[in-house]
């Protein structure tokens, strides 16, 4: 069974180890920032015996690692798994996520290294749970993670989008009752990247991609209080009812735009129980620029953005897309182009696709989409912005996109905004003459010598 301890396991050589104390109010999410490779807090203040972990699943080669592949297989690997639809969900009757059980009073969420991830943030953030929640018609669950505000030792606020989870609620708001909801914390990174999945799947969860993501079995188990099932091998289980009439303020947070999200009155989850396993480990996942916050938004939606460009015309060869975590509003698309508008429809396709892409970038194979400075080299160098550039007015926008004007006729009408598309491919391999005069020009003895053999020790 593959669980978080695993994981951590499996990439112990890049793990960086905190031993000094951690306040995890005012120090831990600049250190959580800062990092680059998975970090181990090993003493935090205030909670003595526990362990934080964050920055587990921030590049590429740890996202490789999840998936057993190279690299350079990640998108096209992670797009394959989630293409062959649910894997194996077990039952267990008892589990590591059992070994300790807190009820009522005892449930208090003080007791958990909760950390403020950003400064003007509301309060303390529970920022790696993922969001269980089960539609009261059919039983399916969901899992999603949302932003959860602790605003006392036994009760939270939430902001949910209007998605699975917001669908469930209205059920329960129907029906006057209130609405069963678990939080799962620490697991291994495969469960993380299914519940941040957008794609259909009707009929199962995302505890059943997790499963074809990680090649095995996932077992449940079910909550002390409700018949919501949660993985056995969670290090944490919240477990809790959502008010339907109750409404606190919820935030600001600092959200992945790197700008505040607003405060606004939501509805209030009151915990009933807390499960862990022995000496857990807490699951941070701060929500700051450069972080697993962006990298988990932007991996399942490369996938995604792979298998349906592939789609375009028939059978299109995309080589691979890169989501800049840090510019979750574009996508950079590589692939060689056949023919005369081969690149424009890509790009058509992927700003078509989510609200997400609000640029797209297409280049070929000889520029490295995860070097930025090849990047801006093909845009300087192989695009003629009175051809290449388009641009399209009235699309619909991110709601944490600032950048979309503030107009709505009715409440709940989406925001607009509008996209850029960017041709940077050199001409279609139809036209070999033309594509040979945007050949990159190489040094003398590229690929045949290497400076490091001539570095003396």
């Amino acid at each position: 069974m593959q669980d978080l301890r695993t994981y951590l396991d499996s990439v112990r050589d890049e793990v960086l180890h905190i031993r000094k104390e951690v306040d995890p109010l005012t120090q831990m999410g600049a250190l959580c920032s800062e990092s680059d490779r998975p970090i181990v807090f090993e003493n935090v203040k205030g909670y003595p015996g526990w362990r934080v972990c964050d920055r587990i699943i921030s590049n590429r080669a740890m996202q490789a690692v999840v998936l057993g592949v190279d690299p350079k297989r990640v998108v096209p690997e992670l797009a394959r798994r989630l293409s062959q639809g649910p894997g194996e969900i077990r039952t267990a009757e008892s589990a590591p996520c059992k070994e300790q059980i807190w009820l009522g009073k005892e449930a208090d969420l003080l007791r958990l290294p909760i950390a403020i991830h950003s400064e003007g943030d509301g309060g303390r953030y529970i920022g790696g749970g993922i969001h269980i929640t089960r539609d009261p018609d059919t039983g399916v669950q969901n899992e999603c993670i949302l932003r959860t505000q602790v605003k006392g030792r036994h009760h939270t606020g939430f902001m949910m989008a209007r998605r699975h989870s917001f669908e469930h609620f209205k059920k329960h708001q129907s029906r006057k009752e209130p609405m069963p909801m678990a939080i799962a914390i620490g697991l291994h990174p495969a469960y993380e990247i299914a519940a941040v999945y957008s794609g259909r799947h009707a009929g199962y969860d995302e505890f059943a991609l997790a499963a074809s993501l990680l090649g095995e079995p996932v077992e449940l188990v079910r909550c002390e209080t409700s018949d919501i099932m949660v993985p056995a091998c969670a290090e944490i289980v919240i477990e809790g009812e959502i008010s339907m009439d109750e409404r606190e303020i919820e935030g600001p947070f600092g959200e992945f735009t790197a700008y505040m999200g607003k405060a606004a009155e939501r509805p209030i989850w009151r915990v009933k129980a807390i499960t862990l396993r022995k000496n857990p480990i807490y699951r941070h996942l701060n929500a700051s620029l450069y972080t697993d916050h962006q990298s988990l938004g932007t991996l399942p939606n490369e996938a995604e953005l792979y298998q349906n460009l592939s789609r375009v015309y028939g059978n299109t060869e995309i080589l691979d897309v890169f989501c800049p975590p840090w510019a979750r509003f574009m996508a950079i698309v590589q692939m060689n182009p056949v023919y005369d508008g081969h690149a424009k429809a890509v790009m058509m396709a992927a700003m078509s696709f989510n609200i997400h892409q609000k640029e797209v970038i297409i280049v070929d194979d000889d520029v490295d989409i995860y070097d930025m400075k090849q990047v801006i080299w093909a845009l300087a160098m192989r695009v003629n912005p009175a051809i290449d550039v388009v641009t399209i007015t009235g699309t619909r926008g991110h709601h944490l996109d600032p950048t979309c004007p503030e107009v709505r006729h009715f409440e709940d009408d989406p925001l607009v905004n509008g996209m850029m598309g960017i041709d940077a491919t050199k001409p279609p391999l139809s036209k070999p003459e033309a594509r040979k005069r945007f050949e990159i020009v190489r040094p003398m003895g590229a690929g045949k010598v290497s400076l490091r053999d001539f570095i003396e020790d």
